[in-house]
């Protein structure tokens, strides 16, 4: 058991938490309630899960993969269709979406296998991405593209630390786009709008163009200082989609201005720092871990805080720590707790 925290890392953690209920409290009270709930179990994990030594993930990574691909089977078979997408399943009490808890699967598996292998040898490679295929087609299938390359980002980096060949990874990057033309034709129709909404959002400005209009709008709109928590016109009076997920960071902006979203990054930026510090431990498996963590939130919070800026397609993928949603930000929190180092 580890014997102290890393209270830089929690008290970041922290701040962001206060910055997205601020937030999510000016647009819905019951939603932002739902949320403290969801921080005070998430925490409460992270807690346990912190003081535990990272070698337990070992002996848990394959139940916890079987397990994945079974929850992630039963979404097409007992799962909540949500604007036209199998991701949640409901158990009453609460909804869960499977597609988050694979994400910590995939970054335990895959550190695991590597544990004792190298990229560097070509056979590995594949049954790495073997290993990941199920879990990354069955949440593409949802569809989910978002939360799919994900899984491709975390594999990624992974596969990098774990010393994959140059040429290895040229070869797979070109075959990669060879192959992206191809996976247009098996997107969702809406999932293609999006893609064009991006090029030309203006062209249908009430339908697919609707959500980057609004959200840049809302951006543009908060200024140096912001309009004030309660205050956005964008996202108080529904004009901006899904502003206490998808969006926050619009909301962020519009309401607390360009402080409190560079605020927002620069927290995000020291915690990808004390990721980073993990790669620092000698324990092979830990800096595994760390490095898929790495992978994953840098991944998110890109593309999120894009997609908002309208730099990027709209993937539907959460702002980690700050958008609205239980699974994302348990997820993310239990990660945090696995990767944190003791205090020194």
């Amino acid at each position: 058991m580890r014997s102290r925290f890393d209270w830089p890392l929690i008290l970041a953690i922290l701040a962001l938490a206060a910055i997205s209920l601020s937030v999510i409290f000016s647009i819905d009270r019951q939603l932002a309630t739902n949320q403290l709930i969801f921080w005070l179990l998430g925490l409460s994990l992270f807690w346990v899960v912190s003081r535990a030594i990272v070698q337990l993930w070992q002996k848990l990574a394959i139940p916890a993969y079987l397990a994945t691909i079974i929850s992630l089977v039963l979404v097409f078979l007992i799962g909540e269709e949500i604007r036209g997408a199998l991701r949640w399943i409901d158990l009453g009490i609460f909804r869960f979406q499977p597609s988050e808890i694979a994400k910590l699967t995939t970054i335990v598996i895959l550190s695991t296998f590597y544990l004792k292998k190298t990229a560097g040898e070509f056979p590995n490679i594949v049954t790495s991405l073997i290993i990941i295929a199920p879990i990354f087609l069955l949440i593409f299938r949802q569809p989910d593209i978002g939360s799919a390359l994900s899984i491709i980002a975390i594999w990624a980096g992974i596969s990098y630390v774990a010393k994959i060949n140059k040429k290895t990874a040229l070869t797979l990057f070109l075959a990669t786009l060879i192959i992206l033309p191809l996976i247009f034709n098996f997107i969702a129709p809406y999932q293609k709008q999006r893609l064009t909404a991006f090029i030309n959002p203006r062209e249908d400005p009430l339908g697919s163009g609707y959500n980057i209009i609004q959200s840049k709008i809302a951006v543009g709109s908060g200024l140096l200082l912001g309009r004030g928590l309660g205050r956005g016109s964008q996202s108080q009076l529904n004009f901006l989609p899904e502003a206490e997920s998808d969006f926050i960071f619009a909301a962020i902006v519009e309401e607390l201005g360009l402080l409190g979203g560079g605020t927002v990054v620069l927290i995000f930026i020291f915690i990808l720092l004390r990721i980073h510090a993990a790669l620092e431990n000698k324990d092979s498996f830990a800096q595994l871990l760390a490095t898929g963590t790495l992978a994953l939130l840098t991944y998110q919070i890109m593309v999120n805080i894009g997609m908002n800026l309208g730099l990027i397609p709209v993937t539907g993928i959460t702002l980690p720590l700050v958008s609205y949603g239980g699974s994302s930000l348990i997820t993310t929190l239990v990660l945090l707790g696995i990767v944190s180092l003791p205090q020194r």
